[in-house]
């Protein structure tokens, strides 16, 4: 046991430690709880209002946003699979649209697109996946993401096929 414990008996019970390290110990781990919710508070109120990311309602990227305004970002195989970033807006200036896309892959297997509102917090993390249903092409719902200074969206496709896991490397 670290520490000498003394207890005494009488209106209750009390814990006496008679340490230094372990009250030291103990002081430290409270210190440390204490600045970690304060740095999450503080990233969490430091958020850009306009950098709002989500998987929002399901669009079809394909019919949303114009074929010259669709791009592919990085992109893998894993195996037979094509697992790809996905990106565009309908127009100059609108919000971008973010997503993952698997082709040439199997009934069941998933794709995700994991997305991070980068402006020195992780507290914006999230993941939009979809599984394929049929015909071994599937795009996840897209991210809808308005660009700001300071802070930017970073994106990648995750998918698995044939016993595989793999993700991409992150857009932009």
């Amino acid at each position: 046991m670290i520490g000498d414990i003394a207890q005494s008996a009488g209106e209750g019970s009390r814990m006496v430690i008679k340490s230094r390290g372990v009250v030291a110990a103990m002081a430290g781990v409270a210190v440390l709880a204490a600045a970690s919710a304060a740095t999450a508070t503080a990233a969490q109120s430091a958020r850009p209002a306009g950098a709002a990311a989500s998987c929002g309602t399901s669009i079809d990227p394909n019919t949303r946003i114009p074929g010259g305004r669709r791009h592919t970002g990085p992109t893998l195989r894993i195996g037979g699979a094509t697992v790809k970033v996905r990106y565009g807006n309908a127009k100059q200036g609108a919000p971008y649209y973010v997503w993952a896309a698997v082709s040439g892959a199997s009934k069941g297997d998933p794709v995700a697109l994991e997305w991070d509102v980068d402006y020195g917090s992780w507290a914006d993390f999230g993941v939009c996946s979809a599984t394929v249903h049929s015909g071994g092409t599937q795009n996840t719902r897209a991210v809808k993401y308005v660009h700001g200074k300071g802070w930017h969206l970073e994106a990648q496709a995750c998918g698995r096929h044939a016993g595989h896991r793999a993700c991409t490397a992150y857009w932009p």
